[in-house]
């Protein structure tokens, strides 16, 4: 029996996405769509006989991650059918065929329904479920695996199975995908050429989505796109009316806004949004730079009107708001005197927190054409000066909430039997070097440490899943997505550790978002 012959039902599937969120979320619809045909996904390598490497080509870092991840799997490979797809095959589709002849189906973004059809022989299912009864039609000649890159414009990409879809994140959250593409041309950016043009989803048809996902225990949810800001912009709905109709959604107890761009976004539509019950005090707005003349060739959108009032007028009427950004280094042309200025503006703002990455030329950008590229030393070492100011900032505001009680929802609990336990003690070894709210109180992680007993991962509102630090606490009684109240006790640049409290204690911060 070949593999295009065998029963779907026997198949399983395993997929590894490198990336962003989004790709997250792509991994997870693809997966759905593998389910709607009775193949089963499965967290280990070595059950699976359909490998799915969902890979990133964003900057060439991405690329070469991509590149070894996938060499990494091809030399592991025995006899299972070997998928690559997202943004790297996107662009590289004929270049990944010819370079890695061990890979049996190459696509590129948003192809889902034709990825199954090419794995398993059969016909592509047009709607979100197969009708009762009936089974997969085979079509072996449709999408003959080994045959040519299944892409497509980006703008004709079909991203079908996001409503029913298993979730690669703890049960308790999931991240909502509300478009694709973006219409901003920032001129060291390749999300355009790779993703498309704008394209937001229905508020209808994301509510009907995250009612699914209360439905499944589900009760938070990251929003995320290219750009968030954008949203409804090519439909004539808007992020507001959006996050309005999710707010009344029954269940759900908090919204995290990711990706919005503070150019494209006035501060009277952000505190319309931070007044809704159910939106954490909490935003991600990417800066990339604060030179004028720097934001001005990389065309940010807004420009140099991201200025510190911006957000020193949201934290005047949420003094409680966290915010996170990034920045990038080392565009052409950058000089001394603009990372200063970017210094500056980071000591002004104070993020809560910020993360950095180096400028790359990218094929096809404008930027890539400029002159004066900056050495790759004299990035690093900018990136470290940013990167030592910021650890000084996020520690200054992190310890500020020390003796607080803040509402916390558990991630993971480990044991000491757990794989991974040595690696998520090393997270706590790190606390040795936290600002303490009492010394004495080290002794008690340190006990953990060397006794080992169950240790909780979880957040506050403070931290975006897999963005941020995590709030560590003894894990003895909790489950993940439990919401309990838990007093901050120590803290480093990045994480906290917190002790739990009565739920009859008044919490003195603002816990619940």
């Amino acid at each position: 029996m070949n593999k295009l012959t065998e029963p779907a039902s026997q198949r399983k599937v395993y997929c590894a996405t490198l990336g962003c969120d989004k790709n997250l979320v792509d991994s997870e619809a693809l997966l759905g769509r593998f389910a709607l045909h009775g193949v089963q996904a499965v967290n280990d390598l070595d059950e699976a006989d359909i490998w799915v490497l969902n890979s990133c080509g964003f900057i060439d870092a991405a690329r070469s991650d991509s590149e070894e991840t996938l060499q990494a799997l091809i030399d592991y490979k025995t006899s299972q059918t070997l998928v690559v797809c997202g943004c790297w095959s996107q662009e590289s589709g004929d270049l990944i065929q010819e370079k890695f002849p061990g890979v049996d189906v190459v696509a590129g973004v948003g192809q889902f329904d034709r990825v199954v059809a090419a794995c398993l022989g059969v016909s592509e299912s047009p709607d979100d479920s197969l009708e009762d009864n009936k089974s997969p039609k085979h079509n072996n000649d449709a999408f003959p695996m080994a045959g040519k890159p299944i892409v497509s414009d980006p703008m004709e990409a079909n991203y079908t199975g996001m409503l029913d879809r298993p979730l690669l994140t703890p049960g308790h959250l999931a991240f909502v995908k509300i478009g694709e593409g973006c219409n901003c041309n920032c001129t060291f950016c390749r999300i355009p050429m790779i993703r498309g043009r704008q394209m937001s989803r229905p508020v209808n048809e994301l509510v009907r989505e995250v009612q699914g996902l209360v439905g499944r225990g589900v009760t938070e949810i990251q929003l995320v796109s290219q750009n968030t800001s954008d949203f409804g912009r090519d439909t004539g709905e808007n992020l507001l009316d959006l996050v309005t109709a999710l707010n009344d959604v029954e269940g759900l107890r908090n919204i995290r806004l990711l990706y919005l761009y503070s150019g494209l976004v006035s501060t009277d539509d952000l505190l319309r949004l931070l007044d809704l019950e159910k939106v954490a005090k909490y935003l991600e707005l990417p800066i990339q730079h604060a030179s004028p003349r720097i934001l001005k060739a990389m065309k940010r959108p807004g420009g140099s009107k991201s200025s510190p009032d911006f957000f020193t007028t949201l934290r005047k009427h949420h003094p409680e708001l966290v915010l996170r950004s990034t920045a990038l280094l080392g565009f052409p042309g950058e000089e001394e005197e603009d990372v200063e200025i970017l210094a500056d503006f980071l000591a002004e703002v104070e993020f809560d927190h910020l993360g950095t990455y180096r400028y790359s030329p990218e094929k096809g950008t404008p930027a890539a054409k400029m002159p004066d590229m900056v050495p790759a030393e004299v990035i690093y070492d900018r990136e470290a000066l940013i990167m030592d100011l910021q650890s000084e900032i996020s520690q200054r505001r992190q310890s500020a909430r020390l003796g607080k009680v803040f509402d916390v929802v558990v991630d993971k609990v480990f044991d000491p039997s757990d794989a991974d336990f040595a690696s998520e003690l090393e997270v706590l070894r790190s606390m040795d070097e936290a600002h303490w709210l009492d010394s004495s109180e080290n002794r008690q992680a340190w006990d953990l440490v060397q006794n080992p007993g169950p240790v909780a991962l979880g957040r506050s509102y403070h931290y975006g899943y897999d963005l941020d630090g995590v709030v560590m606490l003894p894990g003895k009684n909790l489950e993940p997505g439990q919401w309990l109240p838990a007093e901050f006790r120590a803290a480093t640049s990045y994480d906290t550790w917190a002790l739990p409290v009565s739920s009859s204690h008044s919490s003195e911060g603002p816990g619940k978002r």
